[in-house]
């Protein structure tokens, strides 16, 4: 059967079509606004899988500028030197060789939690040297795969143990089978067997998926480190338990201490305060202060099930906040940022060391979705007078006064890149934008 219009009767039917032809713009519309939010709602889903991504912008190779790692569990290592299974120093006088056996000692205790080098976010290099740090990424790189790129911060100090001239310590992505050892949502302590190290204290953390606390370094005056270690932790649980966490939920421990050969001494006020408990993982580094310590703490935090800011600042009742610093920020989202150490591109003074490291920041947390009002951990290394009056000075232009990170400022003997003096380490979450 066939159809067909004489002219008369289209001509007629003129108001109709116009009506047709309305109603299929507005349907065209329609669907092109469904399919945008389809997209959307399927980059949202994309972005909320547990993933890894490294990004390397302009960094080094090897390395990556930022690492966004979403849904997942961590890893946190303590620091580990060049010592064999016997606790001996390997290599000294060869920082190949100590180089390579920390290297070894971080995959054997990554492997024991059920990570790996592969799996690598985040590698912190304390090292005496600048050219000891280049090897470091040097002999690194030839064990990675070219598409793992951690972000990498370094500092120069000396070291626990006198000879050695490097050390590390890691946060990595733990393998999703780990997760049957932890009981529900606690984090799991764990000695590994094939590096020396102390029976009481943890060589890894496994923190479960979640949120984490950061809280500032808490500096404290006296005559003896040992006992400044003690006033300084307890004040950093007494915060913790204001935030109704425990001792159990640390998974790691940050001791910026003077000299740093009384690390053993620190270790010990350390783990009294952890009764009952494998002692979480520490790291020393040695800093120059009138006080003999500062101590930091990185601890695990449940999600809440209702729906909560991706951050939140927290400073204690019987402290004045500080419009540059928290006493802590509490992550409560499963996405965060791994930012590398930034220095400025070109030797200078403090405060343009300051502006350009700013501004490279700004950049980076751009390109991962991110702005300065979603910063969660700063830690500054200064290695002079000018850079830190200026860091002083100047990070109130960048942070907002009501909601400025965790942060630390350490005066070390150098920092990440040579001719400099000011590296920042950063760790952030979206903006949520």
């Amino acid at each position: 059967m066939r159809y067909e219009t004489d002219a008369k009767s289209e001509g007629s039917n003129t108001p109709n079509r116009s009506k047709l032809m309305a109603w299929q713009s507005m349907a065209a519309i329609v669907m092109a606004c469904c399919l945008a939010m389809l997209a959307d709602c399927l980059d949202a889903e994309e972005t909320a899988k547990p993933s890894v991504r490294y990004l390397p912008l302009d960094a080094p190779a090897g390395m990556s500028r930022a690492v966004v790692v979403q849904g997942l569990p961590l890893v946190y290592t303590r620091q580990l030197l060049p010592l064999d299974g016997e606790g001996k120093l390997v290599g000294e006088g060869s920082a190949d060789k100590q180089i390579e056996q920390v290297l070894d000692n971080l995959e054997a205790v990554l492997d024991a939690a059920g990570s790996g080098r592969d799996k690598l976010v985040r590698l912190n290099v304390y090292a005496l040297s600048h050219r000891t740090d280049r090897r470091v990424r040097e002999l690194l790189s030839k064990r990675l795969d070219p598409t793992v790129r951690p972000a990498i911060t370094t500092v120069l100090t000396p070291l626990p143990h006198r000879k050695a001239v490097v050390a590390v310590d890691a946060v990595a992505v733990a393998a999703a089978a780990n997760l049957r050892s932890v009981p529900g949502p606690a984090v799991a302590l764990e000695r590994c067997e094939a590096v020396a190290g102390d029976k009481d204290c943890a060589d890894v953390a496994v923190m479960p998926r979640g949120g984490v606390v950061y809280l500032s370094g808490q500096p404290e005056k006296g005559g003896l480190a040992v006992s400044a270690v003690t006033k300084s932790l307890s004040t950093l649980l007494k915060t913790l338990g204001q935030l109704k966490l425990s001792p159990a939920d640390v998974v790691q421990v940050k001791v910026f201490l003077m000299p740093a050969s009384s690390a053993d001494e620190a270790l010990r006020e350390i783990k009294s305060l952890f009764p009952g408990q494998l002692t979480p993982p520490v790291v020393f580094v040695e800093w120059i202060a009138s006080a003999p310590v500062e101590i930091e703490l990185v601890a695990q935090l449940p999600l809440a099930d209702k729906p909560a800011e991706t951050i939140q600042y927290y400073n204690p009742p019987e402290v004045k906040p500080s419009p540059t610093f928290s006493r802590a920020a509490l992550v409560r989202t499963e996405r965060q940022v791994y930012i590398s150490g930034l220095s400025a591109r070109a030797a200078s003074d403090g405060e343009a060391q300051v502006r350009d490291v700013f501004a490279q920041l700004t950049r980076i947390l751009s390109d991962t979705g991110g702005d300065l009002r979603h910063l969660a951990k700063a830690t500054y290394y200064v290695s002079d007078d000018d850079a830190s009056t200026m860091l002083n000075k100047l990070r109130g232009e960048f942070y907002d006064p009501e909601r400025p990170p965790a942060a630390s400022k350490v005066t070390v003997h150098g920092v990440g890149k040579s001719n400099r003096t000011l590296t920042m380490d950063m760790i952030a979450v979206g903006s949520g934008r």
